[in-house]
């Protein structure tokens, strides 16, 4: 089969091995899988059961005519056609269906896997099939935030076994190896903790590579099957919880409209499935999280950097949008950065991001789940991760890089002063011209965001390598907070910020001047009947905590009150108050704090 990048009609890939094949090949010189011809989708291709029917139905004796007369050597010859092309059919899709396994035995028979571990770990790893959103929250009580994603699909359940993670020696090989690290006070940072070992997907790196350094790695293969005992959801392909493979073919109409990247290939047996029938392939790349093993924290914490090696996120091109949760609570900053993302290849690189301090009370537990799943945009987006990995009291980077940032108008091409600007750790505003400069970075993938009360905040990639000094133009969007603005909002992320809703100082009064967003939020909730919605209040740290948590959940229960007042169902609103645990630009600057004063609305369902 093959697979075509979206916008690219010369450009083929074999969905078993990524390499790229011209448009009228038969078969993959990689891998040797037969490759579907050009044109043809699985839509096109009648179901096993089908033409089973047809080729009973065909053969069938035939009841003799009303004249006496035999059946004609006509009719005969169309009969036999009929049986052969349905037998022939059914051939194609028994090749289609057995061709994947076929090409891995051949591919398990001629490559010697790279970086096999060479550590006493346990194969198995923990993770239960629970959705990452109902985990334990910051405070250890159940998240309240509501669970976006579905259950995932029903699979063999194992007893969860004890990992110990191992420390790092300094052998490069070795430590590599390792599928779980927990190393303190080493030569990178006070703690490191690692899931997943690195080695590229499984694929191995090229004599001397280096991933810290932010060098691309050369094209790879897909990464169909993880190798034996890689920890759950590193080194596999995984998709978002949304996509059912066989929606597309039940509206024939609209199935161009379903956009894929070349990961989601794995999915092409599924979409011969009716409705509800399991499909191996959709469980095996369920989203499920990556558990890290965090330990005892160091006395004193200074900084957190979250580090993954990805491959193939392209929420840029496609459309498709990631939450981001750590013990099922959200993080906004590392969604901004992940959705900002447009890999092609498939090639792996380096992702550091900064956990602000408002979120470090979810290491406590000792135990981190991360979850990356898109559950709202049914975009065939599918991704990679090698391993991921938290430092915390990050030394100084062997590799690095700086950059500097102009933050602009979007549609006034103006600079933006005072505009917050972050990456890796580090954290600016913007001068009069609307520019600043961060150094002391992490090579690779470097994703500046941008942040300025009045606008939505914005995230750019820049492709580092060590020593490397680059620039990026952020621009900003002016925020809408229409009704429409709030529909396209929800749609894609199943939230909505307002920044129009106004309060008296300390206070959960609101003024006039919140009108015109009260009235979008009514337009919203009236246009979804039936919905349940959460209300949620959010403020700086400036403060105590016992003054901003009540003062949050006022506010929000103060705009329940007026919806209610204006015709909302009261059963259908809830009100919640998260103070300033939840912020969503770095309350270090008077932006970032500006930005984390905010209403939110959610779609509990």
């Amino acid at each position: 089969m093959t697979m075509r990048t979206e916008g690219d009609d010369s450009r083929h890939f074999c969905t078993r091995c990524g390499s790229p094949i011209t448009p009228d090949t038969q078969f993959c010189v990689k891998c040797g899988i037969s490759t579907r011809p050009p044109g043809i989708s699985s839509a096109s291709i009648p179901s096993v059961a089908s033409l089973q029917t047809k080729a009973i139905s065909s053969s069938a004796p035939r009841t003799p005519s009303t004249s006496g007369r035999g059946l004609s050597k006509q009719l005969l010859l169309a009969g036999t056609a009929v049986v052969l092309l349905g037998i022939l059919l059914l051939a194609v899709v028994r090749v289609v269906h057995r061709g994947r396994q076929e090409a891995a035995d051949i591919e398990t028979n001629s490559q010697a896997k790279v970086g096999s571990s060479s550590s006493n770990l346990p194969s198995t790893d923990p993770i239960s099939n629970s959705a990452a959103l109902n985990a334990t929250s910051r405070d250890g009580n159940s998240s309240s935030l509501p669970a976006s994603a579905p259950a995932p699909p029903a699979t063999p359940s194992s007893d969860p076994v004890f990992i110990t993670p191992a420390a790092a020696t300094g052998d490069q090989a070795q430590d590599w190896n390792l599928k779980y690290e927990r190393t303190e006070n080493g030569p990178e940072a006070d703690l490191v903790v690692r899931t997943g070992d690195i080695n590229n997907l499984g694929f191995g790196w090229p004599q001397g590579f280096d991933p810290f350094s932010g060098n691309s790695t050369p094209p790879h293969k897909f990464p169909w099957d993880p190798a034996p005992g890689e920890p759950d959801r590193t080194d596999r392909i995984m998709l978002g919880s949304a996509i059912d493979p066989t929606e597309a073919l039940r509206d024939i109409r609209h199935y161009n409209s379903y956009r894929s990247d070349g990961y989601s290939g794995m999915l092409s047996d599924c979409e011969m499935l009716s409705q509800g029938q399991p499909c191996k392939e959709r469980q095996d790349s369920w989203p499920q999280p990556i558990t890290l093993i965090v330990g005892h924290l160091p006395a004193n914490v200074t900084a957190v950097l979250l580090q993954m090696f990805v491959d193939d996120f392209q929420p840029a091109a496609f459309h498709s949008h990631f939450h981001v949760s750590l013990n099922g609570t959200r993080i906004p900053s590392f969604e901004s950065s992940i959705n900002s993302l447009d890999q092609t290849g498939p090639i792996g690189k380096l992702v550091s991001m900064k956990l602000l301090p408002e979120y470090w009370p979810l290491l406590k537990s000792g135990e981190v789940k991360l979850l990356i799943d898109d559950p709202t945009t049914k975009v065939r987006d599918g991704y990679a991760i090698d391993f991921a990995r938290i430092l915390i009291n990050p030394h100084k980077f062997k590799y690095e890089v700086s950059l500097v940032a102009s933050v602009v108008d979007a549609d006034k091409h103006t600079p933006i002063p005072g505009a917050s600007v972050t990456a890796g750790l580090q954290s600016a505003s913007s001068d009069i011209r609307g520019k600043c400069k961060l150094s002391g970075l992490p090579a690779g993938l470097v994703t500046a965001t941008g942040a300025a009360p009045g606008y939505d905040e914005n995230s750019v990639p820049v492709d580092l390598i060590a020593g490397q000094s680059g620039t990026a133009e952020i621009q900003l969007h002016r925020h809408e907070e229409g009704t429409a603005a709030l529909e396209r909002s929800i749609e894609q992320t199943g939230s909505a910020t307002i920044y129009g809703i106004h309060f008296d100082t300390d206070s959960a009064k609101l003024r006039a001047d919140s009108m015109p967003a009260l009235n979008a939020v009514l337009g919203l909730i009236n246009n979804h009947s039936g919905s349940r919605w959460i209300i949620s209040g959010h403020t700086d740290n400036q403060g105590s905590e016992n003054k901003n948590q009540p003062l949050s959940e006022r506010r929000a229960a103060s705009v329940i009150t007026w919806l209610k007042a204006h015709g909302a169902e009261p059963n259908r609103l809830e009100p919640q108050g998260f103070g300033a645990t939840r912020p969503v630009a770095d309350n270090a600057t008077a932006s970032g704090r500006a930005l984390n004063r905010r209403v939110e609305i959610w779609l509990a369902k």
